[in-house]
């Protein structure tokens, strides 16, 4: 164990396969809770920094990091040539030449293989500095209350703010918050936190982006989607005024042709046996209907939303939209569809 991670088993956490699942609390607990910290060490930091890091990263990346000022934020992806997503990732502008790329911890040394040899022509460094820096994720209405005694504002959504120490708090949506702390300043940062914040698992976490709609490129999922079919030009996380960069034309056309076959939906589901987290389907579960066993759709990530059900974002065709029942991981589950928090559109 790391010392952030023995810090957190003396604070209660319980840990499956490396991840914190819970503080005590069961799936049952899960209507009643609100204003929670979590644990994102599932997510790793790629720092990309030098004189040309937002050049450089401007030909990566679907979103335009050179309009982005010091203290926004924003969504976005970098994709192969054929335009299917390598990562998915939120961009926190570190300082005016160091940009922070939040990530699925296994894909920063896949992402940073691809693109390195690209980084040759630009004066920027490419790091992994997942060890240098801790994630909290924070939720509920009365999270800002907690934040504000420890940096100077709350920011809106797609917006960050720095502490004193250079620690980063970043609003991903209303009530829904990342804090990007130093590792050695985390410990503490977590103390403070709790006095006002409840300690939750990462399920708990997972649940809150799903109901926000916000889907990201785990390992299982990589190069497998247009960032279109994860909704990303709905959250400011594809420009399609900015440019070139790698996988631009396939995205663009994808957009401007019509022919997008498959998005995101927020899926409900009821199940006797998908009832914790180590028995929700897994990202990249095939779902199929239940009278021709046709594949429809694919799931990007389950929680559990109380004692007998789930949610989950998932990649589904039209033809999954008026099914009541499913077959989720080839298991037959109730479900029905909720309306996202945002327009589907461009950006």
């Amino acid at each position: 164990m790391s010392n952030w991670q023995q810090f957190l088993a003396e604070q209660g956490a319980q840990y499956i396969e490396g991840q914190v699942i819970a503080f005590h609390e069961t799936m049952a607990d899960y209507p009643d809770l609100t204003n929670t910290i979590s644990d994102l060490s599932h997510q790793g930091i790629l720092s990309v920094s030098g004189a040309d890091a937002r050049k450089f990263l401007q030909g990566q990346s679907t979103c335009d990091l050179l309009a982005l000022a010091q203290g926004a934020s924003s969504p976005g992806a970098i994709c192969n040539p054929k335009g299917r997503m390598l990562t998915s990732f939120q961009a926190h502008i570190n300082a005016e030449d160091e940009i922070l790329l939040a990530m699925d911890r296994a894909l920063i040394t896949p992402t940073l293989t691809a693109i390195a040899k690209y980084a040759a022509f630009f004066k920027t460094v490419l790091t992994d500095g997942s060890a240098d820096y801790c994630q909290l994720g924070i939720t509920g209405p009365l999270a800002s209350e907690a934040l504000i005694a420890l940096f100077p504002s709350i920011p809106a959504p797609s917006h960050s703010v720095t502490d004193s120490a250079g620690n980063l708090l970043t609003c991903l949506a209303t009530g829904l918050f990342v804090v990007i702390v130093k590792a050695d300043h985390a410990q503490q940062m977590w103390r403070q936190l709790t006095l006002h914040l409840r300690p939750t698992g990462l399920p708990w976490w997972h649940l809150q982006m799903i109901r926000a709609g916000i889907a990201s490129v785990t390992a299982p999922l990589s190069e497998q989607f247009v960032p279109q079919m994860l909704n990303l030009q709905a959250i400011g996380g594809v420009s399609f005024r900015k440019g070139c960069y790698t996988g631009q034309e396939v995205v663009a056309r994808m957009q401007y042709l019509g022919k997008l076959k498959r998005r995101t939906y927020i899926v409900n589901a009821a199940s006797d046996t998908a009832t914790d987290a180590s028995s929700l389907p897994s990202p990249g579960a095939e779902i199929k209907t239940v009278t021709d066993g046709k594949v429809v759709g694919t799931v990007l990530q389950a929680a559990p939303a109380n004692a007998s059900g789930f949610a989950m974002l998932a990649i589904l065709r039209e033809a999954a939209l008026d099914q009541t029942e499913l077959l989720i991981a080839d298991q037959k589950v109730t479900v029905s569809f909720a309306d996202l928090p945002y327009e589907i559109g461009t950006q």
